[in-house]
């Protein structure tokens, strides 16, 4: 037997609705059935997504936009007699990881509601990053109360010294809670028969100071980078044996770090205006500018420049075998902003013409012929070198800078929140 995910169609609907009885039979206070049309809105809407084995419909899951941005998750249901084998697990991984890799929008908010006795879906929420918000006293009719859950995008810290576990059964006490606005419900614990709720409070973030001390770091950093590069630049125009092609490197850098300091400027522009919806914005094409425009270009140049004027071939291969080797241990780190964003043959391509462009260099732009003296066959190799690594750093800059997904998703949604050691 094999499970197959894919999207509902117009020919599922009298399985879905017969699946939709099993799952929420109309005695159950914490379950409700879909309501009138709503089943053939979400197939519609392609906002239908099941689970089939041997071509049977098992669980299913359906979802609505009802405002922009905004995904409210309406369903999900698993056959009575085929729980236990992780299919609504498979499906709402499946959202979650489909939303996170989206790239036409920002993140979209993601919201469900559920009974405070559905111990399993409230276990599996909990589970996939998502925390209950309020308590909605009578929200299907009389008695039939349900948890509001939200999906957290962003990663918070809970306060240690505020959290508390509560019966899941004292449903009064969790909505007092809820209604201060200050707690939410973090997990579900404890024995089938005895569950027990975490209530916790999150930490207060001052979101202003925050983007502002990132600000001053990324202004103080790309200033040093500027303050090298011209360093480094003066002395190459200083001197009749640095090569030229180096030259237009530097300048080329030096020009990159200047426009993302005024980026970094800009950025505490809208902090000052309170427009921080275009913070995130600047300060990417900042970060990107800075490290492909600034420090490549620096560290790349540097064993180029010393191969160059060097006695002996091997200084500059080996300083650049050296410089070769780094970039590609950090270009692999968490540190790099390239892990940040999803991988393909070209960026793979362009990242490792970037590492190779320090040897490629020592060779190309070093003087060659009777006591080393520069020819025109030197120069055309030095300009070839400058003009492709340059091409290399702003296509793999573009290529960043067009995209709008951050970090990559993970493959199994973590709960976005942890406890300050």
């Amino acid at each position: 037997m094999r499970a197959v995910l894919r999207s509902a169609t117009s020919a599922d609907l009298a399985a879905l609705e017969e699946l939709d009885l099993l799952c929420f039979p109309p005695d159950d206070p914490d379950r409700e059935r879909a309501a009138e049309g709503e089943i053939e809105q979400a197939v519609a809407s392609a906002c239908a997504r099941i689970v089939t084995v041997d071509g049977t419909i098992v669980a299913s899951l359906l979802y609505e936009v009802p405002v922009e941005d905004h995904i409210y998750i309406s369903g999900l249901g698993v056959h009575p007699d085929w729980r236990g084998h992780g299919y609504a697990s498979l499906l709402l991984d499946d959202l979650l990881e489909r939303e996170s890799v989206n790239t036409a929008r920002d993140k979209r908010s993601i919201s469900t509601v559920t009974g405070p006795g559905n111990f399993a879906m409230l276990r599996l929420l909990l589970s996939r990053g998502f925390v209950v918000r309020r308590l909605l006293t009578d929200y299907f009719g009389p008695g039939r109360d349900r948890y509001y859950c939200q999906y957290k995008v962003k990663s918070e810290y809970v306060d240690p010294d505020e959290r508390f576990i509560v019966p899941a059964s004292a449903q009064s006490h969790i909505g007092s809670m809820l209604a201060t606005g200050r707690y939410a419900l973090t997990a579900l614990a404890g024995p089938p028969g005895r569950p027990v709720v975490e209530m916790s409070r999150f930490e207060d973030e001052d979101i202003a100071s925050l983007q502002s001390a990132e600000t001053d770091a990324g202004v103080q950093f790309t200033a040093g980078i500027l303050a090298a590069i011209t360093f480094l630049l003066g002395i190459s125009l200083t001197s009749d044996n640095y090569p030229d092609a180096v030259r237009i490197v530097l300048i080329a850098a030096a020009v990159a770090t200047t426009v993302s300091l005024s980026i970094y400027a800009n950025a505490s522009g809208e902090l000052t205006r309170l427009r921080s919806n275009v913070f995130n914005h600047h300060q990417k094409v900042g970060n990107v500018l800075s490290e492909f425009g600034g420090v490549y270009p620096f560290l790349v140049s540097l064993p180029v420049a010393l191969g160059a004027v060097a006695s002996s071939v091997w200084v500059g291969l080996g300083s650049a075998l050296f410089v070769t080797a780094a970039l590609v241990a950090y270009g692999r780190s968490s540190f790099s902003i390239i892990v940040r964003f999803r991988q393909n043959l070209l960026t793979r391509a362009l990242s490792a013409v970037i590492a190779a462009s320090p040897i490629a260099g020592v060779f190309m732009v070093r003087p060659k012929g009777p006591n080393a003296q520069v020819t025109a066959n030197t120069q055309v190799a030095a300009w070839i070198w400058a003009l492709v690594a340059c091409a290399a750093l702003a296509a793999l800059s573009a290529l960043f800078l067009v995209r709008s997904e951050g970090e990559l998703p993970r493959r199994r949604p973590a709960r976005r929140w942890q406890s300050r050691r």
